[in-house]
């Protein structure tokens, strides 16, 4: 995603939907309720495929999106459209400092950015919003978490904050997920021990 970013920030002014104006003209046959994009629909594979397709073809083109389907077939041309649209417009909010860069070394809805230290930039365009220390999640919360597993899977982090927990933003989702795989899989390792000892 970062070799994603740096081609579209690279000489470029930024890479927002008005910046590409074939992305504006509707696609034959695209049905209105396509209008809406939905992440749930795209499985893991599909969004590694579509983000390498991303780097590997030129852009911007305009036979992109018909590119990147013939490497995604049972996707249509208006789903990509709306896909890569969505991806544009997380990016520019991510720039605008709308949405907080994950801290991947870290834990993220638990940490603060100190006062006298600028939080991390995106080409040290735009400053990073400061994080705020992470509320503890509500049961209510954890139930929603594990609605929204259910439905969208695992990894699906976004779909599970935009439809489940409303409250949390993906990044809080993802990192609260890796909390409760890891206290799962500690549980587990323990009742192992336990029943191999006695």
């Amino acid at each position: 995603m970062d070799r994603l970013l740096a081609r579209f920030s690279n000489s470029r002014p930024p890479c927002i939907p008005s910046a590409l104006p074939y992305l504006s003209q509707p696609i034959p046959g695209q049905l209105e309720h396509d209008t809406d994009h939905d992440y749930h629909q795209w499985s893991f594979e599909e969004n590694k495929i579509f983000e390498k397709a991303l780097v590997e073809f030129d852009f911007p083109s305009p036979d992109l999106f018909e590119k990147i389907a013939t490497r995604i077939p049972r996707k249509t041309l208006p789903q990509i459209k709306q896909h890569f649209e969505a991806l544009l417009k997380d990016i520019q909010m991510i720039e605008s400092g709308l949405v907080p860069v994950p801290d991947y070394d870290g834990d993220t809805d638990n940490t603060t950015t100190s006062d006298n230290i600028s939080a991390p930039t995106i080409d040290n365009k735009f400053q990073h919003a400061k994080r705020k220390k992470g509320k503890p999640w509500s049961e209510r919360e954890h139930e929603l978490f594990l609605q929204g597993l259910e439905k969208f899977g695992k990894g699906d982090w976004r779909s599970i904050s935009r439809h489940c927990v409303v409250t949390k933003n993906p990044t809080q989702v993802a990192s609260h997920a890796q909390k409760y795989f890891l206290r799962l899989q500690n549980s587990a390792a323990q009742q192992n021990v336990g029943s191999t000892t006695r």
